[in-house]
């Protein structure tokens, strides 16, 4: 594992800095989704969708990183406590920033996620009640309509 130090706090620096990068739009995103404002959540949608693709390569890189260390399917941690202890003292802080870079962004992304169902729910109850159907008193009026989150989920 000599020398995968290097390389690999490289990749998670660049990781972290995506992160980093992103957190911005995803707290506009939250906002846009509190106000309202579709077009913007949309558009936040298409960026984020990019920002998958740089992780997916990103990730491909540390895979193929790995691979070649020989220590496919191990977790950082487990690398970490393999690593010598200069190279552990260079990777441990990059890994620990990119911890909290991920918390930070699965937070803003699970709050987004859950305004985004209530805000279905809410389409879904008037679209049910502009149509005459009764709507969250346990039962459709059409039993066999398939549930409109369940065809989103």
């Amino acid at each position: 594992m000599k020398g995968l130090a290097g390389e690999l706090t490289k990749i998670l620096e660049e990781i972290t800095s995506l992160l980093n990068q992103y957190l911005p739009l995803e707290e506009e995103k939250l906002k846009a989704i509190q106000e309202n404002k579709v077009g913007f959540v949309e558009d936040s949608m298409k960026k984020e969708q990019a920002l998958i693709l740089k992780m997916r390569g990103l990730d491909g890189k540390r895979e193929e990183l790995l691979k070649k260390a020989g220590c496919t399917g191990k977790t950082m941690r487990e690398i970490l406590e393999e690593l010598e202890e200069n190279e552990k003292r260079q990777v441990q802080p990059v890994f620990d920033r990119l911890v909290l870079a991920v918390q930070n962004f699965d937070s803003y992304n699970a709050e987004s996620m859950k305004l985004i169902q209530l805000r279905l729910h809410d389409m879904e109850k008037a679209a049910a009640e502009s149509q005459g159907k009764t709507y969250g008193k346990g039962k459709e009026s059409d039993p066999d309509s398939e549930h409109f989150l369940s065809r989103l989920l």
